[in-house]
């Protein structure tokens, strides 16, 4: 189904997605902890409950269960197909999709969205490569950036409690179309246990120059991407040239495949309002990236 998505739409979404509850906390009182473990760049397998530290409100926490790869995986791709984003580039964007869809497992599901000066849903949630395949194909480029308001549709679009959802999104320039402000889309950013890795593009031709310009002066600002990724526990990164974007994405799926998923009951701490987290490796010699809290309604 494809949907053009206006702006009331967008406005009594955020009231659902920020009203529902929709956090870490299941029926069982159990919270969901989306991790990543690594030594360097490289992820590090192999480890287990004890392996772990983790903090609720500064209370440490006994890990019940942990998960790798087992849970089905929703896979939210929001890709900016502005004005900029054409002709080989494009084809790049819609190659990196294709490798996504190529990669997907028995149980994992898709969705695409597309963004301009408007955003278009070419396909809800779905395990039917047919149909994702034909969503990419039929992408084209035109129009001015509403990235924030993509932002927050793909978080809208979250799955049921049992699956993993990752947004993977997509954009090589600055917002210049979007009804939501930047502080509203991270609040709800916050309150979902979706993880967001977005991708931008540096060319080596241009570089970043001071005032947010390249050498070809095309805006360029990845403020944005860089706190909603973080608030998500989530890592921007960058391709470098168009030809390395389907090298990206697959980089993106591979590593979040080799997250892990910790839970615990939580005790000793209060059941309402912002949660602050902290994960820990108990030996040194490794980093990890985890969201910063949680609100409990």
């Amino acid at each position: 189904m494809r949907a053009g998505l206006a702006a009331t739409v967008l406005v009594a979404s955020l009231a659902v997605v920020t009203l529902s509850g929709r956090q870490f906390r299941s029926a069982a009182e159990v919270v969901s902890v989306d991790v990543l473990a690594t030594d360097g760049r490289v992820p590090i397998s192999g480890l287990g409950t004890a392996d772990f530290l983790l903090t609720d409100n500064g209370v440490p926490q006994t890990i019940e269960q942990i998960y790798v790869e087992q849970l089905p995986l929703n896979v939210v791709m929001v890709l900016d197909v502005s004005g900029s984003v054409h002709g080989e580039r494009l084809l790049a964007l819609k190659s990196g999709a294709g490798t996504v869809i190529d990669r997907l497992r028995p149980r994992d599901r898709a969705a695409l969205m597309s963004f301009s000066h408007r955003l278009d849903l070419r396909a809800a949630l779905t395990g039917d490569v047919s149909t994702l395949r034909h969503a990419v194909d039929t992408l084209e480029a035109t129009g001015s950036t509403s990235l924030r308001d993509a932002a927050f549709a793909a978080l809208a679009l979250r799955g049921a409690d049992s699956t993993r959802t990752l947004v993977l999104l997509f954009s090589d320039g600055v917002d210049t179309a979007s009804i939501l402000s930047e502080d509203r889309v991270v609040e709800v950013a916050k309150r979902s246990d979706a993880i967001v890795y977005a991708v931008g593009i540096k060319d080596e031709d241009s570089g970043v120059r001071r005032g947010g310009r390249t050498g070809s002066d095309t805006p360029v600002d990845h403020r944005f991407l860089e706190r909603l990724s973080r608030e998500t526990a989530g890592r921007l990164l960058f391709a470098q040239q168009n030809r390395d974007i389907e090298r990206t994405f697959a980089r993106v799926l591979d590593e979040f495949n080799r997250r892990y998923v910790l839970g615990y009951t939580p005790r000793g701490v209060a059941g309402r309002g912002w949660h602050q987290l902290e994960v820990q490796l108990k030996k040194k010699g490794g980093t990890v990236l985890a969201r910063r809290g949680y609100f409990a309604e």
